[in-house]
């Protein structure tokens, strides 16, 4: 966990933490990242194991650096890490600062996850944060979002852990309180649910607990 909380130091937000309680858009405490909890809870499953497998899309993941969080992960306990993005750019800009097990691939999300589990059989971590979600139109988000899911599938075996990104479970973790904030509220109480990336993979049925959640969705495979 000192990894974690050393990562999330360097972070900032609208979740404040005091007095051992957190609250979004509180301005009472110490500001963290909105993905804070989600990831304290992935790290916490994850139990500093070593050799894990680690996937990812989305590489950096620009709130949370996640990439480079995974990176350290691997760095320390050894293992394998893969972040793919569809943009090389982002692959040319990181892929330096990268440990060797840790390997950043240009390719569309999907398509390289159906290549992986062809040459995998197993996964311990996969975060999926690729593809930016538009609350206006999120079919596109939530469409590639359930088939990254479908492509890994066979290769979620117990105790694999699931994070999915920009899923939040009501308005209240929504990370503003501007005029999307106002028309989401407006949707979850017609809908009693969000749009979302991990939309569509919440109705799917699969073996697993859910951990958490709140802005991300977290499970756990059995």
């Amino acid at each position: 966990m000192e990894l974690l909380e050393y990562h999330f130091s360097n972070l900032s937000g609208n979740l404040f933490y005091n007095d051992n309680t957190y609250e979004m858009f509180s301005n009472v405490g110490k500001p963290m990242h909105l993905n804070y909890l989600t990831f304290k809870e992935l790290f916490k499953n994850m139990n500093s194991r070593k050799d894990l497998l680690i996937l990812e899309s989305g590489i950096a993941s620009a709130g949370t650096q996640s990439t480079y969080l995974f990176n350290e992960y691997i760095k320390k306990y050894g293992g394998k890490f893969w972040s793919v993005d569809i943009n090389s750019s982002l692959v040319d800009l990181h892929k330096g600062n990268m440990c060797p097990g840790t390997t950043l691939v240009c390719d569309d999300s999907v398509n390289f996850f159906k290549n992986w589990v062809k040459e995998n059989d197993k996964v311990d971590v996969v975060y999926l944060d690729s593809y930016d979600l538009d609350f206006y139109n999120p079919q596109p988000s939530a469409m590639h979002g359930l088939n990254e899911y479908l492509a890994l599938e066979p290769v979620f075996k117990s105790g694999s852990l699931l994070l999915i990104d920009d899923t939040p479970s009501n308005p209240y973790w929504l990370d503003c309180r501007n005029q999307v904030y106002h028309d989401m509220i407006e949707y979850y109480s017609k809908n009693n649910c969000l749009p979302g990336k991990g939309q569509l993979v919440l109705n799917v049925f699969k073996n697993a607990d859910l951990l958490l959640h709140n802005y991300q969705v977290l499970y756990k495979f059995f």
